[in-house]
């Protein structure tokens, strides 16, 4: 029970870790979102398609979106665990 407990205090650090990553990647990607007039999603099915350009920029704001996403999936399994 002991061991379960330290394992499960262990993923709420993890969880809590997450979610402050996650928060600084949304703001970066709505300051994005701001700057070129265009959702996170809108953007990365242009980008995808090769229907934007290639700047320095949308390679950052794909880089983070990608993070962003993939935090979110584990901080939801994390979640499930904890809870």
């Amino acid at each position: 029970m002991q061991q379960t407990n330290e394992i499960k205090l262990s993923l709420k650090r993890e969880y809590d870790l997450y979610s402050n990553a996650m928060a600084f990647y949304k703001k970066v990607l709505q300051e994005f979102e701001k700057k070129y007039q265009l959702s996170t999603q809108t953007f990365l099915e242009r980008f995808e398609a090769g229907q934007i350009g290639d700047e320095a920029d949308y390679f950052d704001w794909y880089a983070f979106a990608k993070l962003h996403a993939r935090w979110r999936k584990t901080q939801s399994a994390i979640r499930l665990v904890i809870q």
